[in-house]
């Protein structure tokens, strides 16, 4: 498992592109699957379960920080992807902040720590198109290899590619996370990412199993819990 996935990760770096189509993916072992972010729906996300409803506040102006247009007057000169997704998730950090004071009824198993204070490695690149991880999180807990991330591009995907700048973190945390004494047995190594770009965000669901990278992307759920069998696969 772990050296199919080094194996991946040297593909991804041998290719040299920044944005991969469905063919590239498919060359890759890499299964591109569509998601849903409704329980309800037989295209649910495998390993990450939503918040409870009932807890999650209505997204206004007091919960966003603001008013959020996609343009905020000081960046008004800086409309790279990059500041665009800057500024997005400005209004979504201050929203998951807002919505952690009012959950004493259900407190998130999420770490709360600095991104480098994680031992994750290749969540960044500064040569253009630049990307990099505006948050991390993990769990403590060894029956959970799960990570979830929010991560900017400054480029735009469209619905049938995936960048670079979500690939390549995706399975360099995958691979820390299997090399961890405490995750041994685990056959499942679960990654959510919030990924911002322009004025762009979609969330992706990761996981490697059997042998295969399966990807999905939803069209274009942060603070619930982990779920899914990671040891014996689902």
């Amino acid at each position: 498992m772990r050296y199919a996935l080094r194996r991946i990760a040297l593909s991804i770096k041998d290719l040299a592109v920044n944005e991969f189509d469905l063919e590239q993916l498919k060359s890759l072992n890499i299964r591109v699957d569509p998601m849903i972010l409704d329980e309800t729906s037989p295209h649910k996300p495998s390993y990450f379960a939503p918040y409870p409803e009932h807890l999650v506040l209505d997204p206004d102006e007091e919960a966003l920080g603001g008013a959020y247009n996609g343009i905020y007057d000081e960046m008004e000169p800086f409309t790279r992807p990059a500041n665009r997704a800057y500024e997005m998730n400005k209004h979504l950090s201050h929203y998951i902040y807002y919505c952690s004071l009012f959950c004493e009824e259900e407190r998130t198993p999420w770490t709360t720590k600095c991104v480098g204070d994680y031992p994750f490695q290749g969540l960044y690149k500064y040569a253009e198109p630049a990307y990099g991880c505006y948050r991390i999180t993990d769990l403590n807990d060894p029956t959970y290899p799960h990570v979830k991330a929010v991560m900017y591009n400054n480029m735009v995907a469209t619905d049938s590619t995936i960048l670079h700048g979500e690939l390549f973190p995706i399975v360099r945390i995958m691979i820390t996370q299997f090399w961890k004494r405490k995750f041994a047995h685990q056959m499942v190594s679960p990654v959510l990412i919030i990924s911002l770009m322009g004025f762009k965000a979609r969330v992706i669901e990761a996981y490697f199993e059997d042998q295969t990278r399966s990807h999905a992307p939803d069209k274009y759920w942060y603070m619930g819990p982990p779920i899914g069998d990671t040891i014996r696969a689902a």
